[in-house]
């Protein structure tokens, strides 16, 4: 085996030990907090603590794959600083080997991290969240009713005075509030048919759903045709905007399919965009972010200053990581396309951290 294999094998080693004892940290403390914050809206509820416990479990990982640029940032500094300190550094660079022969294999390694979690483990977090979330609407939401997406249109679900009211749409036009080939079924609180009705258009002025030329079918009864009807209904357009479906739901590889439902159904669908840009961005992100480290932690001890340098690598990835949130904002806003909004900051830390350790290297 080749030295410079065993010291890729020996680099990646090492920091995937500092990585998973950070990840484990970090699950931890996202854990107890989260914990602590479910208790108090929960704490008027009757709740078993079990399910509190389970709750908490599915949300945790979504937390955590969140911070995962981050998270490898603060692993890869603290190991090159660790092999600063040790001499490490120093030893390979007086054996002829390149910083950068040092960088790229835990590069490499965190890349394959961020692959890792784009291809497998957002699917996991994405299903895991939505069993959260129906956990939430039992026991948390104050917003009544639900929404799906399918190749068969829209479907949403309402409740008044205790009947449910289950409407099915080809399409929906927000301004005005407006359906096309409608079709709503209501329920009494027993679950049982009461009425339905079909229309070619129907638009919601005020508390009231007005359709037009259609059939009505009430239980015990055939169905007639109408021209004119008109129903009782809570819906309105910033509660089916809240009914929406979260966009980190639906899964890396689930999101261009329900985007292209959306788009179909005359629902906006900018956001769902600019999450799967941002998802596809972020697996490329942790590799820029060791070279990030690299910058701020490889400085041999003997140039002074090695805290404050850390201290200014720790401050800069924080404005980063910021600075995705708010590019992510931008994006989701329409004020940047979604492409450059979501692989800015990646492609800005990559710039910054390939400048220092060029710097460093040559310099």
């Amino acid at each position: 085996m080749t030295p410079f294999s065993l010291l890729s094998l020996y680099t990646s080693k090492l920091f995937l030990k500092c990585f998973g004892a950070m990840a484990l940290g970090l699950y931890i403390i996202i854990f107890i907090f989260d914990f602590a914050e479910l208790q108090r809206q929960t704490s008027l509820k009757d709740m078993a603590f079990l399910t509190k416990i389970e709750m908490v479990c599915l949300r945790t990982p979504v937390f955590l794959e969140q911070a995962l640029p981050f998270l490898v940032f603060i692993a890869a500094l603290f190991m090159f600083w660790r092999m600063s300190r040790s001499c490490e550094l120093i030893i390979f660079r007086s054996m002829g080997v390149s910083l950068w022969r040092v960088i790229f294999p835990i590069s490499l390694t965190a890349l394959s991290i961020g692959w890792l979690d784009l291809t497998v483990l957002n699917s996991l977090s994405s299903t895991m969240l939505s069993r959260y979330g129906q956990f939430e609407k039992k026991y948390l939401s104050s917003v009544k009713g639900d929404i799906a997406i399918e190749s068969t249109g829209i479907w949403l679900s309402d409740y008044i005075n205790g009947y449910q009211i289950i409407y099915r749409a080809s399409q929906i036009c927000l301004n005005p509030l407006e359906f096309s080939d409608i079709n709503v079924v209501v329920l009494s609180p027993q679950d049982k048919f009461l009425e339905r009705i079909d229309a070619k258009k129907a638009q919601i002025q005020g508390n009231k759903l007005h359709f037009k030329t259609g059939w009505k079918t009430v239980a015990g009864k055939g169905p007639q045709a109408f021209s004119q009807e008109t129903m009782e209904t809570s819906l309105n357009r910033s509660k089916i905007e809240k009914m929406k479906l979260k966009a980190n739901t639906s899964s890396f590889w689930n999101l261009p399919a329900y985007i292209s439902l959306l788009e179909m159904s005359g629902l906006k669908s900018l956001r769902y965009q600019m999450y799967w840009h941002f998802l596809l961005a972020q697996s490329f992100w942790p590799g820029a972010m060791v070279l990030l480290a690299a910058a701020f932690a490889c400085r041999p001890l003997r140039q002074g200053k090695t805290l404050l340098m850390i201290l200014t690598g720790l401050t800069c990835g924080f404005l980063l990581y910021f600075f995705k949130d708010i590019m992510f904002s931008f994006g989701i806003s329409g004020r940047f396309p979604p492409i450059i909004a979501a692989w800015l900051p990646a492609l800005l830390t990559l710039m910054v951290g390939s400048i220092v350790v060029f710097n460093q290297e040559d310099g």
